[in-house]
This record gives C-alpha cells, sequence and structure tokens, in this order.
C-alpha cells in the first residue's frame, strides 16, 4: 500500500476522531448547560408551586377573615349597644381589635377605655374605610408600632339595605406567617411591598440574602436569580391579594432540590469520564428520545378529535397569559342535550360536528386567543376582549357561523355558554377560580332559556355558596343541636306581666358566631328541611316545660311555628300525641303558630287538623295576619284561639295611613273578642307603638319593646322573678 495513500487515510481517520472527539465535548458542554437549564426550571417549578400554595392558604384566610367579620357586622343591625357588642365580637374571636364607623363618622371601639375620632386614624386606614361606605370588602397591612398587622374592612347594611356603616378589625399576621411557613421548603421567606422586608422564615444566610435583596431592583411575579455568596439562588415575588403586599421568596436549587442537584453534578461528571466511550450511543439514544418527546407532546398539547389546544397546554397558555397581567375573559361552551345528539346522529356525526365547532371558531380568533376542547362537548375560548356587549356579539356570531356550517346534519340544537372576565383595575382571579367561576356561570346558563349567554355574578356566586354551605351543614347541625331556642316574651297589656313566650331558632356555627333565622329559614322552606326543624323546635319548647315542671316553676305558654308542611303532614297528629306522651305534659303550655299561607290555600283542610289538634289540648295561633290575603270573613270561619297581628300595620308612612290602620285594626280586635279569639300585636318597637296597641285594647303585646329573644336561662330568671 502507497504510504502517502496510508497517511492519507491515517490523516482522515485522525481528522475524524477529532472531529468527533470535538462534536463529543460540544455535545457534553450542551448536555451540561442544558441539565443547568434544567435544574433551574425545575427549581422555578418548585417554587412557583410553593407560592402558588401559599398564596391559595393566604386567599382562604383573607376570605375566612372577611366572611367572618360581614357575619359579624350583621349582628349590628340588631344590637343598639354598639360598643358592647364590639366587646363581645373581639372576646369571641381572634382579631386584636374592633372598629365600627357609622354613616356621620361616629366610631365605635372594642376596647372600652379608648376614646379615638375619625380624625385620629391613618390616613391608609381612612382610605380602607371609603372602600367600605362604597360596598367594598378591603383588606390591608399596615405598620403599627413597628410591627405588621392585617386590617379587614366590611360595608354594614341597615334593614333597608342601605350601608349604615363600615366594621373594620385588625389582626394579627401570625395565622398568615404559620400558613406561609407550611407551605414552602427551606429557603428564605419575606413579606414585603417592594422597598421593606420583613422575614417570615429564615435560613443561615439570611443576613447575606437580604443585604442582597435590598440592592435589587424586584417587582411583582419576578422570576430570576441573585448571586448570594458566590452561589445562585432562585428569587420569585408573587402578590399576597393584598394591595402593595408581595411574597417574596429566595432559595437555592442545592437546597430546595438536592436530590436533583448532586444527580445532575454526579451525571456531569460519569458523562466527562465516560464521554469517548458512549457518545454514539448517547446520540443515538438522545435523538430517540428527542423524537418520542415530540410526539407525546403532540398529543399531550392537542385534541386529536378536533385539533383544538387540550386542556393541559390551554392551562399552561393561560397561566402565562394571566401572568404577564393581561386583560382577558374566559368562554365555556358546550350543547344541550348532547348526549341525545348521539343516540340519535350516532357518534361519528357528532364527532364530526365538534370538529366542524372548532374549525368554525378557530378563523374567527384574535391573535393570542385560543379554543380548547376539554371532554365530550365542552369547550373552552381565551377571548382578549372583556366588555360583555363586545362578548356577546362574537359569540352570537360564532354561533351563527357554527350553524350554517352543520345546516346538512338536519339536526336542531342550542348552545350553553358562561362567560368570566380577568380586569385588571377589578378583583383578579386565579386560572383556578377563572375555571371554577365559568363552569359556575355555564351551569347558570344551562338552567336559562336556550342561547342565553350568562356572565358571571359575584353576587349571586355567594348567594349560591353560602346555600351549598347551609344545604350541606343542616343535619348535622340537627344532629348535633347547633340550632338554639331562645325565647321572647310576650307581655299581658293589662298587667305589664309575662304571659307567654314564642320560642325563635338561632344556628350556632362551629367558630361561636350565630347565624339569623332570615338567612337560612328560607332555603329550609324551599328544600322542605323545615319540618325537621319545625318538630325539633317542637321537642325543645316540650323539654323546656318539662324541665320547669321538675324544678317547681310554673311554665309559660310556649308558642312554636309549624310550617305549611308539617301542619299538613299525614302522621302530624300522631306525632304531637307521642311528643305528649314521652313528656307528659299538659298541651295548654303550647300553642301551635301557623302563617295566613298555611289557612287561606284550603280552609276546609285547615278546620278538620285544626279541630283534631284543639282536641289535644293544644291552641292554635294564626300568625302574621295581614301580611297577605287574610280578610274577616276568612277569619269567621276559622276556630283558632289566638290571632298575631303583622308588624305592617305599625309602620304606616302618613297620619291618613296611621288614621285608617287604627281603624282595620279596631274592626279586627273588635271582632276577635267577639269570637273569644285573643289579640296578641308583634313589632312593638317603641313607646308610640306601646300606647297605639293599647288605645286599640289589644290583649298581648310582643316586640323588642317589651323584651328581646333571651337564652333559655335568662327567660326562666324572668318568670321566676316576676
Amino acid at each position: 500500500m502507497d504510504i502517502n495513500v496510508l497517511n492519507k487515510r491515517m490523516h482522515k481517520l485522525l481528522t475524524v476522531a477529532i472531529m468527533m472527539v470535538m462534536v463529543i465535548l460540544i455535545m457534553a458542554f450542551v448536555f451540561i448547560n442544558h441539565a443547568d437549564n434544567s435544574l433551574n426550571k425545575a427549581t422555578y417549578t418548585t417554587m412557583n408551586q410553593e407560592m402558588d400554595l401559599c398564596a391559595q392558604r393566604i386567599s382562604a384566610q383573607k376570605d375566612a377573615d372577611l366572611t367572618l367579620l360581614k357575619v359579624l357586622s350583621k349582628e349590628l343591625i340588631y344590637d343598639s349597644d354598639v360598643d358592647t357588642l364590639l366587646m363581645r365580637m373581639k372576646e369571641e374571636n381572634d382579631f386584636t381589635s374592633i372598629l365600627y364607623i357609622d354613616i356621620n363618622n361616629n366610631m365605635h371601639v372594642s376596647s372600652g377605655d379608648m376614646h379615638i375620632t375619625y380624625n385620629d386614624l391613618s390616613k391608609d386606614l381612612k382610605n380602607e374605610i371609603s372602600k367600605g361606605f362604597s360596598g367594598k370588602n378591603s383588606t390591608s397591612i399596615q405598620m403599627n408600632k413597628n410591627r405588621l398587622i392585617v386590617t379587614y374592612t366590611v360595608p354594614v347594611y341597615g334593614n333597608s339595605n342601605h350601608i349604615m356603616g363600615v366594621l373594620c378589625a385588625n389582626g394579627s399576621l401570625t395565622p398568615y406567617s404559620l400558613l406561609l411557613k407550611k407551605s414552602i421548603n427551606g429557603g428564605n421567606l419575606y413579606i414585603t411591598n417592594l422597598k421593606d422586608f420583613y422575614g417570615i422564615q429564615k435560613d443561615e444566610d439570611s443576613n447575606d440574602v437580604l443585604a442582597v435583596l435590598k440592592h435589587v431592583d424586584i417587582s411583582e411575579k419576578i422570576n430570576g436569580l441573585i448571586g448570594v455568596n458566590g452561589d445562585e439562588h432562585g428569587i420569585v415575588v408573587k402578590s399576597m391579594g393584598i394591595h402593595g403586599w408581595y411574597i417574596c421568596y429566595v432559595n437555592s436549587a442545592k437546597s430546595l432540590n438536592n436530590p436533583i442537584y448532586m444527580m445532575s453534578r454526579a451525571t456531569n461528571f460519569v458523562l466527562v469520564v465516560f464521554v469517548l466511550v458512549v457518545i454514539l450511543l448517547f446520540y443515538i439514544a438522545y435523538r430517540i428520545m428527542e423524537k418520542n418527546h415530540k410526539e407525546m407532546e403532540n398529543i399531550a398539547y392537542t385534541d386529536r378529535l378536533t385539533e383544538a389546544v387540550s386542556t393541559i397546554r390551554f392551562m399552561e397558555l393561560v397561566k402565562t397569559y394571566d401572568g404577564n397581567n393581561h386583560q382577558y375573559s374566559l368562554v365555556a361552551l358546550n350543547m344541550r342535550r348532547f348526549k341525545f345528539m348521539n343516540e340519535i346522529l350516532g357518534r361519528k356525526k357528532s364527532d364530526e360536528i365538534l370538529r366542524r365547532i372548532v374549525a368554525c371558531i378557530k378563523p374567527m380568533l384574535k391573535k393570542d386567543e385560543i379554543i380548547c376542547r376539554d371532554s365530550a362537548d365542552v369547550f373552552y375560548i381565551l377571548l382578549t376582549d372583556t366588555k360583555e356587549i363586545e362578548i356577546s356579539n362574537r359569540i352570537n356570531a360564532m354561533f351563527d357561523e357554527i350553524r350554517k356550517n352543520t345546516k346538512d346534519f338536519q339536526y336542531e340544537y342550542e348552545f350553553c355558554c358562561g362567560v368570566i372576565s380577568n380586569v385588571t383595575d377589578e378583583e383578579k382571579y386565579s386560572y383556578e377560580q377563572m375555571l371554577t367561576n365559568v363552569m359556575f356561570a355555564l351551569a347558570q346558563s344551562k338552567e336559562m332559556s336556550s342561547g342565553n349567554i350568562c356572565f358571571f355574578d359575584e353576587e349571586v356566586h355567594k348567594k349560591k355558596e353560602f346555600e351549598n354551605f347551609v344545604e350541606s351543614n343542616m343535619q348535622q347541625a340537627l344532629d348535633s343541636e347547633r340550632f338554639e331556642m331562645v325565647l321572647q316574651p310576650k307581655i299581658d297589656l293589662n298587667t305589664n306581666k309575662v304571659f307567654a313566650a314564642e320560642a325563635l331558632v338561632r344556628w350556632k356555627l362551629d367558630n361561636g358566631t350565630y347565624l339569623s333565622p332570615s338567612s337560612f329559614v328560607g332555603i329550609f322552606e324551599k328544600n322542605r328541611f323545615c319540618s325537621k326543624l319545625d318538630f325539633y323546635m317542637l321537642r325543645k319548647a316540650f323539654t323546656q316545660i318539662r324541665e320547669w315542671i321538675d324544678m317547681g316553676i310554673e311554665p309559660v305558654n310556649i308558642s312554636v311555628n309549624q310550617s305549611k308542611i308539617v301542619f299538613y303532614h299525614e302522621n302530624y297528629i300522631s306525632e304531637l300525641k307521642a311528643l305528649l306522651n314521652e313528656y307528659q305534659v299538659s298541651a295548654k303550655y303550647i300553642t301551635l303558630e301557623v302563617l295566613e299561607s298555611t289557612v287561606i290555600e284550603d280552609i276546609q283542610m285547615f278546620n278538620q287538623i285544626l279541630s283534631e289538634v284543639k282536641k289535644l289540648g293544644f291552641s292554635v295561633s294564626l300568625d302574621d295576619f295581614g301580611s297577605g290575603y287574610s280578610s274577616l270573613n276568612v277569619l269567621s270561619q276559622l276556630h283558632i284561639d289566638e290571632l298575631k297581628i303583622d308588624r305592617i300595620f305599625l309602620h304606616t308612612n302618613s297620619e291618613m295611613e296611621n288614621k285608617k290602620t287604627k281603624w282595620i285594626l279596631e274592626s279586627i280586635i273588635s271582632f276577635a273578642k267577639k269570637s273569644h279569639i285573643l289579640v296578641v300585636v308583634e313589632g312593638v318597637e317603641s313607646s308610640e307603638d306601646d300606647v297605639f296597641i293599647r288605645e286599640l285594647k289589644a290583649d298581648i303585646g310582643q316586640g323588642y319593646f317589651y323584651g328581646r329573644p333571651l337564652s333559655i336561662c335568662a327567660f326562666s330568671d324572668l318568670i321566676c322573678a316576676k
């Protein structure tokens, strides 16, 4: 062989070897760099997940405290002694102080010995109070004596649904600190207003970290790296959901992902040592993995049926969009009776309709707008519009285009559609909240007529949430006797002594606060749970009368409300007999109160049941007479023992109305007395009301003027004192 030829071959082989070594080294460098980037990405992903958990827990704590304060605010409507009530609220809850400002800027504080005026308040607190008077709930963090406090502010609504004041409560930052510590794994965590940093969790290098942070220009939702003692640390800043305050989280990859960190370094070392041996196999494997990754990404990120974006990809894109603080709207839509479409047209044609829906909507989307198919006929759309009229017009145009392109199927269908907008100058929702709220709006749309677009309403959502809370907890509350009976005195107007009492219900929550009947009785009537509650209250009344007798106290008659469902129940009479036998109490101590709506539907049936009830010895009272369609003619057909005149007769708007009311009441009372029916006037709230009903010669008065509803113990003391 020619030496020159051999040299050429050797040179070629050497050149190839050198090139392979260079390629291997370059690939090794790329791989190591890629590994470092992946580690950083894993670090940011972990930190963001932990920060998301922090934000969720902070939001939950804040919402819980605001909800508690809103519940407390309702008590101000019914209690005239505001200072005492505020002190009790502070004692029964975890707030450090509670402040009430009425519409005239009069101040009431939970500390009885503290006297401050509106002008004494800080500018920031005045701003929060102004939000309350505009009907907004707010949460803020303020500095007080070198420590941070959380201030909650809610409007207080009167009976006429007008704002009568603002309730403020200060709380410690400790609950938030504990939640934040539970949510992160090591590192340094601060609460900051982007100027000063207040440590929540500190590692050994906290002083060095803080020194670096003070010289870094950080902003909300930053993801970046800072150098601390020659080591790279990740930094994530996210809003607390409280105006002007953020959570700043700093941690190193080595500390946060130590197993991944050590594995990365070990892999790099092994790669350098064995790179010349395994480079070809690694390259082939890398190519195969890259190909598989692309295929898996295509499967994961694209809906195979319609070629719309998959739910996973849609979530990522929306979170990125939301992270850039853009305004956008989320639309959820599906088709009515899609299951029947599958049965009538068959799976193949139904799938074709779904494909055409996406094909029609895609060209109508603007830049950065996305359509996603979640499952079956459920679609999500991200729109950059936020005005309702623009969104409605665009969605209706989409519906028209879809119908025009599916006429060949000869099948009539309608869409349900829910919409929620995330606007930067209003309260922002997280992606998870947006998704939950838009599905709520979609559910509301299904309850409406066909083709309607339902925009998310926060107040309706809160009302549904409260109804769900009531219905989810009512049976447990009944089983654990969370419903408490209170007694409101009924006064004999001739002797001015306690004649009887009306049993009223209060729902005591786990946190010690109470729900008033007006907030849950209507829900119970709608879901028929009132039948259980009525018998529960009746049993409570029997129990109390039995206790009075056993204690040697002369019982007073207790009136117990009975709903229409209970009164007309087929086992009603047998249930009453069972209670009499069980407690061995005379029925004369119990008055059964029924609303006029119970009577008016079927007077004959009512009288039949009434006759059976009276045979057992019970008295029967007609409650809220005059609030509906009652008349003297109806009253003449009833064999009741007591007539309760509704409070509306006591609150007239003019002197002429007052005269007419007096004439009407004189006729009613005169007729009742001639029929030997006891007349009770409820809702007596002032001395003028008292004088008025005495002039009419009513028998019994009931209302706040004579006494508020009392606990069993307080009422027992009252009747013993008489």
